[in-house]
């Protein structure tokens, strides 16, 4: 009777060891799903923001230093090729360098990254291509030689 019992309590044993790893293997699957998803999110909301902030930062800058030049002329005594130049940038009435309509990503949202990402370059590219042709000077000023 005892030899029995014995067989019947591994049997037992052997069936709750079954059950126990395979609940163990579910929630360690579960879990390496969960962590696999978050540092996918992860990886592509890094590369998303890198690209954005790259993007913003050289319209910003762009637009920032056309700006900022022109605030410090109005203070100054200019020549009248400067002066004309600065009408022509008073023109173009762009909005401050942060303003939203400067930043594509608002018309292209339902895109992928790299095409909102080409569109805000063809805007810049656009822009500063308008101003070469306007502000000659000014632009020549601002190339690195």
């Amino acid at each position: 009777m005892s030899q029995d019992n014995s067989s019947d309590d591994e049997t037992d044993f052997r069936a709750v060891n079954i059950a126990n790893y395979e609940r163990i293997q579910k929630k360690v699957a579960k879990i390496n799903y969960a962590d696999g998803i978050a540092d996918g999110r992860e990886q592509v909301f890094q590369y998303s923001f890198d690209q954005g902030y790259a993007d913003g930062f050289r319209t910003g800058l762009e637009l920032a230093k056309l700006q900022a030049f022109y605030d410090t002329l109005k203070a100054a005594s200019i020549d009248e090729n400067l002066a004309k130049e600065n009408e022509n940038f008073q023109r173009f009435k762009l909005a401050k360098p942060t303003d939203k309509t400067h930043f594509k990503y608002l018309e292209h949202q339902s895109e992928p990254l790299s095409v909102v990402s080409e569109k805000q370059k063809e805007y810049v590219d656009d822009l500063l291509e308008r101003c070469v042709q306007s502000l000659k000077i000014t632009t020549n000023l601002f190339k690195a030689k």
